[in-house]
């Protein structure tokens, strides 16, 4: 079982999906600790309104395809605005993960978008929602989850 510590961290193998209410403003950190397990197919990094499983809206999804259907090794960014309308962004060129090995995510919160690192590796993905109206980290998909760390 999970524990919450100081600074905001939770301590190892917590539970999928994780699900924790967020405040966000400019500067926030979130950093999350993982490995993907053997034969995943995916995993996903949520930043929603509201703690609904399937929400409406979605400021920010980062979706880890290993082999989700025709999807092989591609991360995608994406967004969901209302029923059904979203707007995706593939990562083809890079793709940071390996199965079964240990990943560190850090996630900065800026004025106009999200910058995620994994090792050396940059990505932006651009506010289609403002930072306040998000309210809810949700973490779930094919993961082991070691540590979550949001720092606002």
């Amino acid at each position: 079982m999970a524990s919450e510590t100081s600074g905001g961290s939770l301590s190892q193998h917590l539970e999928i999906p994780f699900v924790r209410s967020v405040s966000l403003n400019e500067n926030s950190k979130i950093i999350i600790k993982g490995r993907p397990l053997e034969g995943a197919s995916r995993f996903n990094i949520w930043f929603q309104i509201g703690a609904d499983p399937e929400p409406d809206n979605v400021a920010f999804a980062y979706d880890a395809r290993f082999n989700y259907g025709s999807d092989k090794n591609v991360v995608v960014c994406s967004h969901r605005m209302g029923e059904g309308s979203c707007s995706e962004e593939r990562n083809t060129y890079h793709f940071p993960f390996v199965q079964g090995h240990r990943f560190k995510i850090m996630i900065l919160v800026n004025l106009d978008h999200y910058q995620i690192q994994v090792g050396s590796h940059v990505t932006k993905f651009y506010h289609r929602f403002a930072i306040q109206d998000v309210d809810t980290l949700r973490i779930d998909g094919n993961i082991e989850l070691i540590d979550v760390k949001v720092m606002s």
